[in-house]
């Protein structure tokens, strides 16, 4: 089991989109699951699209969480590390 890693950018991400009020519990709970399943290094299952980013991004890996809400993440030997969460636009405009 990998140990996790929470990014302050992620943290703040997290807080902004819970009092968005766009997303429901069942969301989060998902996010809870995937998060769940990284750590346990378990299959991502393939309508999540879990893939590796490029450029600025690459050594990252980003997952589908809802049609445009995503998960940025970092897995090494030990550790899964939570970079940012939320829409294409939020997260691209971070590393551009």
């Amino acid at each position: 089991m990998l140990n996790i890693k929470i990014e302050k950018s992620f943290k703040k991400d997290i807080e902004r989109d819970k009092k968005s009020g766009k997303y429901l519990p069942g969301d989060f709970e998902l996010l809870k699951n995937i998060i769940e399943n990284l750590q346990n290094r378990k299959e991502i299952a393939k309508k999540y699209k879990r893939h590796p980013l490029k450029g600025n991004m690459k050594r990252l890996e980003s997952i589908q969480i809802k049609n445009d809400w995503l998960l940025i993440f970092k897995v090494d030997e030990n550790f899964l590390y939570l970079i940012m969460l939320g829409k294409h636009t939020q997260v691209y405009k971070k590393f551009s």
